[in-house]
């Protein structure tokens, strides 16, 4: 769900990289030619799913003129009707920020945030820039990555956090956990750390004074299901070393932590011979949680889950033959999204969003959205659940999807 999963950093990661080879693969000129396939040499692994190519019902509605000429950039939702829009000025250096309480159809314009994006126009070692929005409660909410903001009267005013930078940042009920690092350049993060606050104050603690990361560490991700707690920081297939992830995890609500191996380590169709690496995590309660594990060397990707907390994990399903399909999120233990991530560049591109209501096993679509990519713009990864049936997907830069029954039917409304 939504306020349980936080989703992936916009630093330059295996997820973006794989995107934009994907919209290469549909402009010409690109040059780009697709992987092989890896060759399946166990006979046990569960064969690729089925996909059910239906026709979605789907209706389409305006949002309101306020937000026309700005770009998604990220969702954060308190329930299923309160959350805020976190959207890029169309003069490109800007943030505004809008706020609903009837679930999208109405929104209103809060007053700009002082924070600029990080699209190469400012300098962010002497502006405050930030990716993503979190809100812990109608009042508490965060602007990060890499810079941290703070409001606590539901947006109206951002505070500047001076310290350390944040990677990515997750509510778990009253506290807040955040991986955070001294600068850029190792490559990715140096020194990160992992560090809880109580929403709404400026204090950290610090958990784990210095994470262990891959080598050419891409991104970072937190996720909880009741007291269990999950922090992934994950590598990048740029080039020939390894990026199985590196997990820690939690089992008391963040005070003892255990680090974990890769859980797709081994799992997948080549056995031990193929390294398949973790590159996304989502949750639901009674200590459910999934994973996306992706081969090193291809596109196609699994699923495994965990139902006990995260301490032992079996292969759920595989997912179809979609290519870019990176990021996850589940209603329930059974119920779950899967869609294409981010992408960049220009040219034609569709964003798939599919869905399973038996763990994993079997897939349909739920949606999809042609469109062309002008640049500078991107398509961001935005998927979550606030309740079992309320969930939002963000499909393009002026589109969000929703639904109100678990997944089965799905509205879109578009900016301005």
């Amino acid at each position: 769900m939504s306020g349980k999963i936080n989703d992936l950093m916009r630093r330059p990661s295996h997820l973006a990289l794989l995107s934009v080879f994907l919209v290469c693969l549909a402009v010409s000129g690109c040059g780009a030619t697709q992987a092989a396939k890896p060759t399946t040499t166990t006979s046990d692994f569960p064969a690729p799913s089925t996909t059910q190519v239906t026709s979605p019902t789907v209706t389409s509605t305006s949002l309101p003129s306020i937000l026309a000429g700005a770009s998604l950039v990220d969702l954060s939702w308190v329930s299923a009707n309160q959350g805020w829009a976190l959207v890029e000025c169309n003069i490109g250096t800007c943030f505004r920020i809008a706020h609903t309480l009837d679930g999208g159809t109405n929104w209103q314009m809060l007053p700009d945030p002082p924070a600029s994006s990080q699209n190469g126009h400012v300098d962010c070692s002497k502006t405050a820039c930030v990716a993503k929005v979190r809100f812990a409660s109608p009042s508490v909410g965060y602007l990060f990555d890499p810079s941290l903001e703070m409001t606590t009267n539901g947006g109206k005013t951002w505070i500047l956090q001076h310290g350390l930078a944040t990677e990515t940042l997750h509510v778990v009920g009253g506290e807040v956990y955040r991986v955070a690092y001294t600068n850029t350049g190792c490559p990715g993060p140096c020194q990160p750390t992992l560090q809880r606050s109580s929403a709404g104050s400026s204090t950290w603690k610090t958990l784990i004074g210095a994470l262990q990361y891959p080598d050419r560490s891409g991104s970072a991700q937190i996720a909880s299901s009741g007291s269990n707690l999950l922090v992934a920081m994950y590598g990048s297939p740029a080039g020939p070393v390894s990026a199985q992830a590196i997990v820690y995890r939690s089992g008391d609500g963040g005070a003892t932590w255990s680090k974990m191996t890769d859980p797709c380590s081994g799992k997948g169709p080549g056995g031990a011979n193929q390294e398949e690496d973790l590159i996304r995590l989502t949750a639901a309660p009674g200590g459910y949680f999934a994973g996306l594990c992706s081969p090193h060397t291809g596109f196609a990707t699994f699923l495994v889950s965990s139902t006990d907390g995260g301490l032992h994990w079996n292969v759920a399903g595989t997912l179809p033959g979609s290519q870019g399909l990176s990021i996850l999120s589940a209603a329930t233990p059974t119920t779950l999204a899967v869609a294409t991530g981010s992408a960049f560049g220009k040219g034609p591109f569709t964003a798939t969003l599919l869905m399973s209501t038996d763990g994993g096993k079997n897939w349909s679509v739920a949606a999809s959205d042609s469109q062309t990519l002008i640049a500078p713009a991107a398509i961001p990864a935005w998927l979550g659940f606030e309740t079992a049936r309320v969930g939002r997907w963000i499909s393009g830069p002026n589109s969000i999807w929703a639904t109100s029954d678990g997944g089965f039917q799905w509205k879109r409304s578009k900016l301005g």
